[in-house]
């Protein structure tokens, strides 16, 4: 049980998760413990996890394709929400242990929207002790040993999985429905499962029987699906004050 105080994913600790991750940077390539080997197969697989914590700004997310409905007419359709708040939520509520995709999550957006940077951000709040604990966080590039690497895991039941990619999965060219439908059987007993995927990718669904337009339908599953939303004026402008801003001193490598 999650107290309600307590967050995996908050915004207030951003600062703290950066200048705790600095001294890491300077001393990645000679150390071996258990959370330089994650950082390390995280930058190995996605990216400098060091960058992407100091020039990170927040996204908003909505339940409606932002391409597909015109913001300026529709401003219920188009409501935005904060992200982490959002993500948050769905890791701390009490969702009943069902096979039924409530606790697997579809995030879609178009590309080099910020789909691998929020869930990496995820991971780093976790290994950075940012969130309960006792919970585990997995997170994995979707490919060809994906079934196997996640029905292997121990301690589903309090394991984060985050799954990222799915348009870039070759095992999903051709047969995405299939695909998706592959993964969300072998990660039924996770605690949650977050899904990345650009959105012409994602197959078509079935409506909510329910009728609620933030679920979608495949097979047995109906899964919560979040959108993330355009930079607004301010997250621009808080991107670019970050990428201007001089560089605090690094190690030439970050591995």
């Amino acid at each position: 049980m999650i107290e309600p105080t307590t967050s995996f994913l908050s915004i207030a600790s951003l600062p703290k998760l950066v200048k705790g991750l600095l001294p890491l940077a300077n001393r990645l390539a000679d150390s071996r413990d258990k959370r330089t080997e994650e950082l390390r197969a995280m930058g190995d697989t996605f990216g400098s996890p060091f960058d992407l914590a100091r020039f990170y700004v927040e996204p908003s997310c909505q339940d409606f394709n932002p391409a597909e409905h015109d913001e300026d007419n529709h401003p219920a359709v188009a409501a935005r929400a904060p992200v982490f708040a959002t993500i948050d939520s769905f890791l701390r509520e009490d969702y009943p242990l069902l096979a039924d995709g409530s606790r697997q999550m579809f995030i879609l957006s178009d590309a080099g929207m910020g789909k691998t940077s929020l869930l990496m951000m995820i991971k780093l709040n976790q290994l950075m002790a940012f969130w309960p604990r006792g919970f585990d966080c997995l997170l994995l590039k979707i490919g060809a040993d994906t079934l196997k690497t996640v029905e292997s895991h121990p301690d589903k039941a309090n394991t984060v999985l985050l799954l990222d990619a799915l348009d870039e999965d070759p095992l999903a060219w051709g047969g995405t429905k299939e695909r998706v439908l592959a993964l969300l059987a072998a990660t039924t007993h996770y605690r949650r499962v977050l899904i990345s995927c650009r959105t012409q990718f994602f197959p078509d669904t079935e409506p909510d029987p329910f009728g609620r337009p933030t679920r979608v339908r495949m097979g047995n599953y109906t899964c919560p699906v979040k959108f993330l939303s355009l930079f607004d004026d301010g997250q621009v402008a808080g991107y670019l004050a970050g990428v201007t801003r001089p560089p605090r001193r690094l190690s030439n490598q970050w591995y």
